[in-house]
């Protein structure tokens, strides 16, 4: 089973993530903040992370060089979730570790299939 990591500060978006991935069968937790997510990704090693940008105690930027620098984290595949829409922004995302950036709004069609096609690359990598 798929097992899937959500960090976002926001209740309300955490439990709809949470909700739209679980119905899509997959194993679901949440963090509401970038520090005890990072934790999350070290204890429960999550084949995807989705991330919120703006966060307390650690974004999401920073949150994705932590990992991105850990080789025992190396192969957890990281969605950005972001209201940032600009060229500048996603290529930030990107460069910091991000695999894909999934801008809001969005369906949960939209971010089932994207969390399913990184579990899918990560699939093809083993």
């Amino acid at each position: 089973m798929t097992r899937v990591l959500v960090i976002d500060d926001d209740p309300d978006i955490s439990r709809l993530l949470t909700l739209k991935l679980t119905r899509a069968g997959m194993d679901v937790e949440s963090r509401s903040d970038g520090l005890s997510g990072l934790d999350a990704i070290r204890e429960l090693h999550p084949h995807v992370a989705v991330v919120d940008w703006m966060m307390p105690r650690m974004d999401g930027i920073a949150l994705a060089r932590e990992v991105r620098a850990a080789s025992d984290m190396a192969d957890v595949r990281l969605l950005m979730l972001t209201a940032r829409v600009s060229p500048a922004d996603h290529a930030l995302a990107r460069s910091s570790g991000f695999d894909d950036v999934l801008t809001k709004p969005f369906t949960g069609n939209d971010l089932v299939a994207r969390v399913q096609g990184l579990c899918d690359r990560t699939t093809a990598d083993d």
